[in-house]
């Protein structure tokens, strides 16, 4: 009845929940919210925020907690981003912001218009490093049990976009079109028909479940890591486009104040500059339709439809002089990291595809033999009692037999 996210968390599944969570406060990891999910017998654990690194670490504990602690509610836990058909897959969301030394969040939008200069800055060079390198975005999210969950069912599609809400986008927008910082009063709540800096509203609309990076309010989400990754890998590319973009917003921004404008003029010139550039990676659309996979082909950003194809991008020859002169990684780390995960990406398609030959031929295959041995005799039974049905009763046979020697045909040219 697709009614199991609106329902209570089954009474031995909340036994298990509550076990996992006590253990977890024994390790000093607090969790948020459990619920459930969407899908049959989906579940999530949301922990609180903590600072990136522990924050990865913790991701890990969780992981192991669950696992352990699964056989002993007998229940079967499975981290695998889509097991089964036409149902919802499992991924992980990653909230983050920045804070600066004194713990104010800078993706926080404010009432004074002066504040809000230092808050679109930051959100204006995230948005340009992603529009830069998303292809390292793209990447991160690239696993095996990731390829079949992207593009549907509140999974984000593999084309990279940014989504950041009615409000913000208008405000940007409008200062592509000219805003200035000499006539923006302190404090203003004035309409976006006035050339001034309006109040931003924190939070206005819905995250858009369609986009695979949204501003939520006061930080991003990136929706589109599988539930069975490490964090680390995701959460490193997106600090790493983060600390690009700033590289380039602040290039801009020099230029300004070396010409000898005033900081604050300079700041809303470069917002205005690096939004023009990244306007191409801000869609505030369905990323679901075929039209904008068309627009965003138009638009030039990358757009890898195969999970070999992603990781093929960790390589790009522009991801890896970015990467060596941030001082993150070196080309050949990135070069022998590639190697690692294109390895892992075979082998574990090497393994489901072994898995699923054997449940071919030790599962399928006997039950339709016994099923064609079952009709058969039940045809013989009734034939010569009873004409009437025979012929499709004759015909389901036939499909059965069809059915196993297409199998077997198949499954011997995958071999």
């Amino acid at each position: 009845m697709e009614d199991h996210y609106f329902g209570t968390i089954p009474t031995r599944v909340l036994a298990y929940m509550e076990d996992v969570q006590r253990d977890l406060a024994r390790l000093g990891v607090n969790l948020a919210t459990r619920h459930n999910e969407v899908a049959r017998c989906q579940f999530e654990f949301a922990p609180n925020f903590a600072e990136a690194n522990l924050a990865c670490d913790q991701n890990q504990l969780i992981m192991e907690t669950m696992r352990k602690m699964a056989p002993q509610h007998d229940l079967r836990l499975l981290f695998h981003e889509k097991p089964f058909m036409d149902m919802n897959g499992s991924g992980k969301h990653i909230n983050f912001s920045l804070q600066d030394s004194e713990g104010r969040n800078l993706l926080k939008p404010s009432t004074n218009h002066r504040k809000n200069i230092i808050f679109l800055s930051f959100l204006s060079s995230f948005v340009l490093g992603v529009s830069e390198y998303s292809g390292l975005l793209r990447a991160s999210v690239s696993t095996p049990g990731n390829m079949y969950r992207l593009g549907g069912h509140e999974a984000p599609p593999s084309i990279i976009s940014v989504y950041l809400g009615e409000s913000v986008d208008r405000v940007l927008t409008a200062i592509e079109e000219g805003f200035c910082e000499e006539n923006m009063p302190a404090k203003n709540t004035m309409d976006l028909g006035i050339s001034k800096l309006p109040e931003i509203v924190p939070f206005d609309s819905d995250r858009n479940r369609t986009s695979p990076i949204a501003f939520t309010g006061n930080k991003f989400e990136f929706r589109a890591p599988g539930a069975s990754q490490a964090m680390a890998v995701p959460v490193t590319a997106l600090f790493s486009v983060w600390a690009a973009g700033m590289e380039k917003f602040l290039d801009i921004f020099e230029k300004h104040v070396n010409s000898g404008e005033d900081p604050l003029d300079a700041a809303i010139y470069t917002i205005r500059e690096v939004s023009k550039i990244s306007r191409k990676i801000r869609f505030e659309g369905d990323s679901y339709t075929k039209e904008w996979q068309e627009e965003a082909e138009r638009r030039g950003i990358v757009n890898a439809k195969t999970m070999p194809e992603g990781i093929d991008l960790f390589i790009e020859p522009k991801t890896l002089d970015m990467l060596e002169s941030l001082g993150i990684f070196k080309k050949k780390e990135m070069e022998a990291f590639y190697v690692i995960r294109m390895e892992s990406f075979v082998k574990s398609v090497e393994i489901e595809m072994a898995v699923m030959r054997d449940m071919v031929w030790e599962g399928l295959l006997p039950a339709i033999s016994k099923q064609i041995i079952l009709e058969n005799e039940s045809y013989s039974a009734i034939k010569d009692i009873d004409s009437s049905g025979l012929e499709m009763w004759n015909r389901h046979i036939e499909k059965l037999g069809k059915a196993k020697v297409e199998l077997m045909e198949k499954n011997t040219e995958a071999c």
